[in-house]
C-alpha cells in the first residue's frame, strides 16, 4: 500500500457529469456515504490498532497505518466531491451525510469494537466486489461517462480500496479467531450494506427529485424507468458480494481487476 495525493479539480466539475442523469444521481446519491464513513474507519481502527501487540502483529499495525493514511485521502476527495454537488444544484447535500455520520458516531460510542469491526467490514466487502465494476468501466459505461474528474476520482478510490481490502478482514481474525470473524462479518454485511444503502438512498430521492422539476408527466415516467434500469445495472455484482459468507473467504486471493494497477500507476 501506499498513500498517493491526486488533483481532481472538482470546483469547476459538473454535478451532472454523465449522458445517463438517472444513473449518475445513483451514484452522486452514494457518495454522501464515503467521507462520513472513512472518518468512522480511521477511528475504529484506531481502537482496534491499541488491542495489537506491537511485536507479534507489527506487520498488521503497518497495514492499519497506510490503511487510515489513504482513507483520509479519500475523505478529504469525497469532501469536496459533495461540495461539488451542493454547488452544483443540490444545496441540502450535506444534510443526508450528516444524518449518516450521526449513526456512524453513535455506533462508535454504543456498540463494542466487534461490532464497530464488522460494520467496517461490510464495507470493505461491498469495496473489494463492485471494484471490478468500476475499474474495468461497467459503471462508467452505465453514467455515459466520457472520462469525468468525478469519474475519474471514484476509480482511483476503488482502486485503493481493493489495495487495502484485506486490513479489516485481517485485524477481525487477529483479534477474534477465525470461527468469531466469520460470525462478525455476516453480521456487518447483514446489517451494514442496508443502513449505508438506506442513507444513499434516501438522498437519491432527492437529488432524482430536483432532476425531475418541471418535468411533464411523460418526461417524469420515463426517467423513473431509466431510474430503475440504473439500479439494475448496479446490481452486476450481486455474486461477488456475496463471498463474505464463505467461511474461508479471504479478500487477499480475489483477482485483481483488469484495470487496477494501471489506473493506481496514473498517480503513483
Amino acid at each position: 500500500m501506499k498513500v498517493r495525493t491526486p488533483k481532481f479539480e472538482l470546483t469547476g466539475a459538473m454535478a451532472r457529469w454523465g449522458e445517463n442523469a438517472e444513473a449518475v444521481a445513483v451514484i452522486n446519491a452514494g457518495a454522501i456515504i464515503p467521507s462520513a464513513l472513512e472518518r468512522y474507519l480511521i477511528r475504529v481502527l484506531g481502537l482496534a490498532r491499541k488491542e495489537l501487540d506491537p511485536i507479534r502483529d507489527a506487520d498488521l499495525i503497518r497495514d492499519i497505518d497506510w490503511f487510515n493514511k489513504q482513507e483520509g485521502q479519500h475523505a478529504r476527495m469525497h469532501t469536496a466531491y459533495l461540495e461539488m454537488l451542493r454547488d452544483g444544484g443540490y444545496p441540502r447535500i450535506f444534510e443526508y451525510e450528516d444524518a449518516y455520520a450521526a449513526d456512524l458516531q453513535r455506533f462508535f460510542e454504543t456498540e463494542s469494537l466487534a461490532w464497530n469491526l464488522a460494520y467496517a467490514e461490510g464495507f470493505e466487502s461491498t469495496g473489494a466486489a463492485m471494484a471490478d465494476a468500476w475499474l474495468d468501466g461497467t459503471i462508467a459505461d452505465l453514467c455515459g461517462d466520457r472520462g469525468s474528474v468525478p469519474m475519474q476520482l471514484w476509480r482511483w478510490h476503488l482502486a485503493e480500496e481493493f489495495e487495502h481490502r484485506s486490513v479489516v478482514h485481517d485485524v477481525l481474525d487477529r483479534l477474534y479467531g477465525k470461527e468469531e470473524a466469520f460470525v462478525l462479518r455476516k453480521q456487518g454485511a447483514d446489517v451494514g450494506r442496508p443502513h449505508f444503502t438506506g442513507h444513499s438512498t434516501q438522498a437519491g430521492i432527492y437529488i432524482h427529485e430536483v432532476n425531475r422539476a418541471g418535468m411533464s408527466p411523460a418526461e417524469r415516467e420515463a426517467s423513473l424507468e431509466r431510474e430503475q434500469q440504473a439500479y439494475l445495472g448496479l446490481a452486476g455484482s450481486a455474486a461477488a458480494l456475496m463471498w463474505v459468507y464463505e467461511p474461508d473467504y479471504d479478500p487477499a486471493t480475489i483477482t485483481p481487476p483488469r484495470a487496477y494497477e494501471s489506473v493506481l500507476a496514473r498517480y503513483s
